[in-house]
């Protein structure tokens, strides 16, 4: 879902007299007890579910799981949907297949790395990821149940949106929006949920093999451990530059790759730098 559909539910607690700015407030709410985050999860839940039940976002990352138990734990009417992007970890793909075999799948018609032969913006980087639009948030209708958190990331954090819940349009509840860590781990232990393995060998995030986002170092830790996929993303690659180098936009102008001699010079600054030159934002490719 982009940033612009995106709508959370946030309650804060101000004191009288004055308001607390954005951070103070996320803070306030991370540091509410635990055993009280888990009882205000289940009660949002319960209060504004709809009537043709919840569609609930599902990776088979540690939050999703938090979420789906607390979703079992609120007795919510629920479907719980994965979309599969085709380059995740296989074995958080089998953790899904074990665990939670009553996950409905999306799978998509096309894998994510030839779907960039379609995208004559390149590949996915930082400043531009086409691929969470198709992959990641489609066909997802109705009011869904995530797992973000605002302790992730400072991005996340700054989604931050209090609404009016008495007249607010729901798109999109998170009821562990201001769970920390610590938290996450806390309920999956008490509760004995089953949780993905890769999280004991260190991984810290469990998403696309390959994703921008990560940084370079991750990146490289990803592609040593499945080298299948680093494969993959360099076929695609190639591909890519053998069908769009040389080209030109709808303005006449040579598109921002062309600064690179060969697929294999675009690949080593894709693998570091990863994000478009500042004079290639806001163009249409």
């Amino acid at each position: 879902m982009s940033q612009k559909a995106f709508k959370e539910v946030a309650v804060t607690n101000a004191l009288p007299g004055f308001e607390l700015s954005r951070n103070d407030a996320i803070k306030k709410a991370i540091a509410v007890r635990f055993e009280e985050k888990i009882r205000k999860a289940i009660l949002l839940l319960k209060e504004y579910e709809p009537e043709e039940g919840y569609v609930l976002c599902f990776s088979g990352g540690k939050d999703s799981v938090v979420i789906k138990a607390i979703a079992i734990a609120a007795g919510v009417n629920f479907k719980s949907v994965y979309n599969q992007t085709t380059i995740d970890p296989p074995e958080l793909v089998r953790f899904i297949q074990k665990y939670h075999a009553d996950v409905a799948w999306n799978r998509p018609g096309k894998n994510l790395v030839f779907k960039m032969l379609e995208k004559t913006s390149g590949p996915p980087t930082r400043r531009s990821r086409w691929c969470c639009e198709i992959y990641k948030e489609r066909n997802n209708a109705g009011v869904k149940i995530i797992g973000v958190r605002a302790a992730e990331s400072p991005k996340r954090s700054a989604l931050w949106n209090t609404l009016n819940l008495k007249n607010a349009a729901l798109d999109v509840i998170a009821p562990v929006l201001y769970w920390s860590d610590n938290d996450v781990w806390r309920f999956i232990r008490e509760q004995k949920l089953p949780y993905c393995r890769l999280y004991d060998e260190g991984f810290k995030r469990l998403g696309c093999v390959g994703c921008p986002m990560s940084g370079p170092g991750q990146m490289k830790k990803e592609f040593v451990r499945w080298p299948g996929f680093e494969r993959l993303w360099q076929i695609g690659f190639r591909l890519f530059w053998e069908k769009y180098a040389g080209t030109v936009n709808r303005y006449g102008k040579s598109r921002w790759f062309n600064r690179f001699k060969s697929w294999q010079e675009m690949w080593a600054w894709w693998l570091i730098e990863n994000s478009e030159p500042d004079d290639c934002q806001g163009r249409l490719f």
